[in-house]
């Protein structure tokens, strides 16, 4: 099966892409964090719709690849060994370094450990659904997300934006227009299947007021919380 992104400049226009194997480890702040940090700000205009912010927990999680990873401009933990600060000045200095990192657990992990919030975030693993590398070892399967090609600070997910944590477009005000594929997502947050994540791309890409660009359909792979 080819890797294929879906492209969408114009409303409704949806073209079919190739694009290079999408298949590596994404940092993600852990969704209780985020959810508290963006809690206040959506307090001063409370929308009880879908899962976006009103209680003081969340009633719905989402763990997919919209959670505010690490980026290299993020404050550096202190007390960083020799090694991890000559590691630290090479994600600096080369962008594309840091997404070699995400290619296995354990330099994915020395990356995560680099950053003062470490604790406060996670690793998942994602590949786009035409790709066919096998997941690391204790990585599961919770669901589809649609988002931009990842990198690793992950993607901006039209699930997350939509209907979690809106950042850019949000959603309708009234709550409705999405409630059929939001009332589909499963407690991760995430499509069990591929048709109805696609289902929601088509749909939502037929919006006038949403998001364009390339969207990959990516399968979410996590460890089980301990």
């Amino acid at each position: 099966m080819k890797n294929i992104c879906y492209e969408c400049n114009e409303t409704g226009c949806i073209t079919e892409k190739e694009i290079h194997e999408i298949a590596q480890f994404v940092t993600a702040k852990k969704y209780e964090v985020l959810y508290a940090e963006e809690l206040p700000r959506f307090r001063k205009q409370p929308l009880e719709i879908y899962g976006l912010p009103y209680h003081d927990k969340p009633s719905k999680s989402y763990y997919g690849t919209g959670r505010m990873g690490l980026d290299r401009g993020d404050q550096l933990a202190e007390g960083l060994t020799v090694e991890q600060q000559k590691l630290a000045r090479k994600v600096c200095k080369n962008y594309s370094f840091a997404d070699e990192l995400m290619q296995s657990e354990n330099t994915a992990r020395q990356f995560l450990s680099l950053f003062r919030e470490a604790d406060s975030h996670e690793l998942i693993w994602v590949r786009n659904s035409g790709t066919k590398r096998e997941p690391p070892e204790g990585f599961g399967f919770i669901g589809y997300d649609v988002s931009y090609p990842c990198e690793f600070f992950g993607a901006f997910s039209i699930i997350c934006d939509c209907l979690f944590i809106c950042r850019w477009h949000g959603c309708d005000e009234e709550g409705r227009l999405f409630l059929p594929e939001f009332k589909k997502l499963n407690a991760n947050g995430l499509f069990d299947d591929w048709q109805s994540a696609c289902d929601y791309m088509v749909k939502y890409l037929h919006q006038d007021w949403t998001e364009r660009g390339e969207y990959c359909i990516l399968e979410v792979f996590r460890k089980p919380d301990r």
